[in-house]
């Protein structure tokens, strides 16, 4: 299971760990970068019939004003285990 499920699987106690300072609020900024990322991927996947991951980490990246690098080590953070 991955950090990502897990955050899911949580449902509505990952905001109460969050209130009680357990789980750090970037975080939660973080499930929406990786959100937006799978989403841009299966938009992308669709219109070119292949995986374009680093194009999607890129338009997330900029979409949101963080570095490629920083949307990188988000996908990594939340596909690991």
């Amino acid at each position: 299971m991955t950090r990502y499920e897990t955050i899911l699987n949580l449902g509505d106690d990952f905001i109460k760990l969050m209130g009680k300072n357990l789980i750090p609020v970037h975080v939660l900024d973080w499930k929406v970068y990786y959100e937006a990322y799978l989403k841009e991927a299966e938009i992308l996947c669709k219109k070119y019939g292949r995986p374009k991951k680093t194009r999607a980490a890129g338009i997330v990246a900029d979409d949101y004003k963080i570095s490629e690098r920083n949307m990188f080590y988000i996908i990594s953070f939340m596909e690991g285990s």
